[in-house]
């Protein structure tokens, strides 16, 4: 899941490469890079197989980096966001300085999610339902706002959350980066998991900041090294339909 800095330093292209992230062109013939993964084998030494989907969104769809100032309808679309949000913009884009709360989030360094993304990421979480998949949805950018600074939100991060809460039986967990502090939150909602891992920019040597997840069929391990600190997270949320969902399929 790439994200500001490096598109700080290398344009989507050498990131294709570089990351091996499978970008598209949308028919505004502008890259974005979002995309799934399936993860299908036994667990450990379980004698079922889970299926695990991971949803690997791109929130610097609708960004300003990157994007051309004179052709790009997605820079547009940005530049308009921020001029509406961010009474700093343009003159310092990056400055949440006067905003409080969520709307701190409104920065240049920051990005959304598109339209036709929103309708993929609905799109394979309904597949996902029907295949009986569970899914880990990762992104650079936060999508809860109790989970870390509102500065590193994505700038929609209502249309995210909204569809994570309305899957929220496929949904185990939501993994991002970009709060360079961290953070974690369980989402009273829906039950799904909200981490934000610790960068390992933060950690000055010789700390060695990282974390591996381990998953069984019932829970995940977070095992954390350095500042990143380790958890379990279950999956009681995933034994039942949202009563609104339940409902609809049954109608």
């Amino acid at each position: 899941a790439y994200g500001n800095h490096e598109l700080y330093n290398f344009p989507r292209t050498e990131l294709a490469e570089k990351l091996n992230i499978p970008f598209q062109i949308e028919q505004t013939n502008e890259l974005v890079g979002y995309y799934g993964y399936l993860l299908e084998e036994p667990l450990h030494s379980s004698e079922t197989s889970m299926k695990i989907r991971f949803l690997i969104l791109d929130s610097y769809d609708i960004c300003l980096l990157d994007r051309c100032s004179e052709t790009s309808r997605k820079h547009k679309a940005a530049h308009e966001i921020l001029l509406e949000k961010n009474p700093n913009y343009p003159q310092n884009c990056n400055s949440p300085e006067n905003l409080e709360g969520v709307p701190r989030r409104f920065v240049g360094f920051g990005g959304a999610v598109d339209l036709p993304q929103l309708e993929w990421l609905e799109d394979s979480l309904r597949q996902a339902r029907d295949r009986g998949e569970r899914v880990v949805i990762c992104s650079h950018q936060p999508i809860h706002p109790d989970s870390t600074f509102p500065t590193c939100l994505i700038w929609n991060y209502e249309d995210v959350l909204s569809l994570i809460r309305r899957y929220s039986d496929v949904v185990i967990a939501s993994f991002s980066g970009h709060a360079h502090k961290g953070g974690y939150v369980r989402d009273e909602a829906s039950g799904v998991h909200f981490r934000c891992f610790d960068a390992m920019l933060e950690s000055p040597p010789p700390i060695r900041t990282y974390a591996i997840v381990d998953v069984f069929d019932d829970r995940m391990l977070v095992r954390g090294e350095g500042r990143c600190k380790s958890d379990s997270y279950d999956f009681d949320h995933m034994d039942f339909l949202p009563e609104e969902e339940f409902l609809h399929d049954n109608l």
